[in-house]
């Protein structure tokens, strides 16, 4: 493993995080532009670039003449797509999605599957055992490992998982995947990793603050500043009892909890209570309202009115640069957006408001974000995650 432990090696694998942190966002770059973009020498430069080509994470592109300039034509370096893969694993409360991905977030491949039932440790096995045959349909790439993202309480440092939908008490997680896969698995929450995708990826790059709104099963945000993710001490955050109206009864005791309102489940029971039901799955009951049924319309206008809703609260209190909207509850739906943002519009009372998007990952989201988590690592300190090949 290249690196060497201490203070010398520290400051190597610093260098090289921050070369390839910079062709990845501004490649593909010649070796003086990269010194430019990190402020190191170039014979340092040069030297980062030669070990991260060795590793397989840069690629000498073909030569180009830069404008301006005299002599041989710059020869550009950027990410290697064609040698290492990353993949993810992402446990919902009814799908698990896996996946693989190059090194700017792009899927190769992707499967989802009904979350395993049964014991957690069996789960996990019966799941880490599907990824085992995903990865064995691409012998030619070098995966540096699995990005596991949940719902629930996720301690990362320990390898465990607590999630409470799922009846997962301290499962080590991180244990039974590498395993049974014999790769390093790196852990995230669910939604962490998927704004740490928009930061990298997608709708967030390069933003000064944002803030990232997740809905599907379980609701959540991260809010991220100066290209940073906050991560709270212990457990981290939640927003399904934030108040957003209505006379959804919450096991908390109160009405009109957000999770309880927006959540696909709390969507069907209500769609079920209204005879809306000719088709199975959140989808039914969109293709019903599609085909004229008044009951599944107005259960999802108040679903998307409840989110809108909440959008305004939380970008009021955080005032972030960008909010960008992701999960099925937003992707799967873009016939009521509309509900969305005029609810967000009615509630938000700060000016310019229009700073609100929606993920281009779409239905992919769970299965980027997942391999993120560990791209995330990978950014930060390639030297401990690749080997040379």
């Amino acid at each position: 493993m290249i690196g060497a432990p201490g203070r010398g090696g520290r400051v190597r694998e610093a260098n090289a995080a921050a070369v390839l942190d910079a062709i990845r966002v501004h490649g593909p770059l010649s070796r003086r532009a990269v010194a430019r973009h990190t402020s190191l020498s170039l014979p340092t430069v040069s030297r980062q670039i030669a070990t991260l080509t060795e590793l397989g994470l840069l690629s000498e592109s073909p030569p180009v003449a830069v404008k301006g300039e005299v002599g041989r034509p710059t020869v550009p370096v950027d990410l290697n797509d064609d040698v290492i893969a990353a993949c993810g694993v992402h446990v919902g409360i009814t799908t698990t999605t896996y996946g693989l991905s190059t090194l700017r977030g792009v899927l190769l491949d992707s499967v989802r599957i009904a979350t395993p039932q049964g014991r957690p440790e069996k789960v996990l096995d019966r799941i880490s055992r599907e990824v085992e045959t995903l990865l064995a349909h691409w012998p030619e790439r070098r995966i540096v490992g699995v990005g596991l993202a949940s719902g629930g309480q996720v301690d990362a440092e320990r390898g465990l998982i607590d999630h409470g939908p799922l009846g997962w008490r301290g499962v080590p997680a991180r244990r039974i995947v590498e395993e049974v896969t014999g790769l390093p698995v790196h852990l995230d929450g669910h939604v962490p990793a998927m704004a740490t995708a928009e930061l990298l990826f997608g709708e967030a790059a390069g933003a000064r603050s944002a803030l990232y709104f997740y809905a599907r099963e379980m609701v959540g945000v991260a809010v991220a500043v100066g290209g940073i993710l906050h991560r709270g001490p212990g457990q981290a955050g939640s927003i399904a009892h934030l108040p957003v109206g209505g006379d959804v009864p919450c096991g908390c005791g109160r009405t009109g909890c957000l999770e309880v309102t927006v959540a696909e489940r709390a969507v069907l029971e209500r769609a079920a209570r209204a005879g809306v039901g000719h088709r199975p799955g959140i989808r039914g009951v969109r293709q019903a309202a599609l085909a004229g049924d008044a009951a599944a319309d107005r259960i999802l206008t108040e679903r998307a009115r409840a989110l809108g809703t909440a959008v305004g609260l939380l970008r009021d209190v955080v005032n972030p640069d960008v909010v960008v909207l992701g999960g099925q509850a937003f992707t799967d739906a873009p016939e009521y957006l509309a509900a969305v943002y005029s609810a967000y519009a009615a509630t938000t009372v700060l000016p310019s408001g229009d700073i609100v998007t929606t993920s281009s990952f779409g239905p992919d989201v769970q299965a980027v974000a997942a391999c993120t988590g560990l791209l995330r690592r990978l950014y930060a300190h390639p030297f401990s995650l690749v080997r040379a090949g």
